[in-house]
């Protein structure tokens, strides 16, 4: 795929790639949050733009290449593609049934900055599981932006985000360290938004977590997790992570004191 088609049409493709449905309409306002970055102009301007099939441009590939074609176009709006047949595709490493959404695993990009920022809030609004509370988290879009910088610099961190039908659903961010000694070490923190539960997203992003860490030569990861979140220490244990240890009262959600679990996976 690299070959033929430009990097920023890949995520788009690997979308096409592990959807099941043989008709799908995206918003052009989803189709770049997929992509992680804006469409040309030219895509806003001539809907011979989504209907070519001939290079020198090959942005077509994405979708063409998993056998759909565009079949109506509101420009500036939405896009819609079908199949003309209803052969199914699913992807290769996380298969998605047919009841299930479509989604696709990508590193953040920049322009994800304001609409991350705005999923973590929401994540906080529905989970007393996680460390911040609804509206405790302040950081600004320019911070974050500056923080991705870093990261994609150094190689010390980075964030996978879960595009969920053509909205960023579930996050998974992997911190390493710049200290000589630790640096084999990274540590963790994973969200999914409820209405994405139980649909495989987040065995998606540990899977893919687990790839990235293991690239950077990372050999331990770790994280922390409230006692009482039976579903994460579920699939933190599916993903061969064990307790390392408990601190007792570590967290006080409202009025409440709770523990947390240190847990941690060793790769050989």
């Amino acid at each position: 795929m690299e070959k033929k088609i430009e990097k920023k049409y890949i995520p788009l493709a690997a979308y096409f790639e592990a959807t099941t449905e043989d008709k799908l309409t995206l918003t052009f306002s989803e189709i770049e949050t997929i992509m992680g970055q804006p469409l040309p102009n030219a895509s806003f301007l001539n809907k011979s733009w989504w209907k070519k099939t001939k290079p020198p441009l090959k942005h077509f590939i994405a979708w063409t290449d998993y056998g759909y074609n565009v079949s109506d176009i509101q420009l500036g709006y939405y896009v819609t593609f079908e199949k003309p047949t209803t052969n199914l595709v699913n992807s290769e490493s996380y298969p998605q049934s047919s009841n299930q959404a479509t989604y696709i695993i990508r590193p953040i990009e920049l322009d994800d900055s304001r609409e991350v920022i705005g999923l973590y809030q929401q994540l906080f609004t529905e989970s007393d599981y996680m460390l911040y509370g609804k509206n405790d988290n302040t950081i600004s879009v320019q911070s974050f932006r500056k923080l991705i910088t870093k990261w994609k610099t150094t190689n010390s961190g980075t964030i996978l985000i879960a595009i969920i039908n053509g909205e960023i659903g579930g996050v998974i961010s992997i911190l390493g360290n710049n200290a000589p000694r630790s640096k084999h070490c990274a540590s963790i923190i994973i969200g999914v938004l409820e209405k994405f539960a139980n649909q495989g997203v987040g065995t998606a992003l540990m899977g893919e977590a687990e790839k990235w860490a293991q690239a950077k030569n990372i050999t331990r990861l770790e994280l922390s997790v409230i006692k009482t979140n039976k579903k994460a220490i579920s699939l933190y244990e599916k993903f061969g992570f064990s307790i390392d240890g408990q601190r007792n009262k570590s967290v006080k959600i409202n009025s409440d004191y709770v523990d947390e679990l240190y847990m941690s996976k060793i790769f050989i």
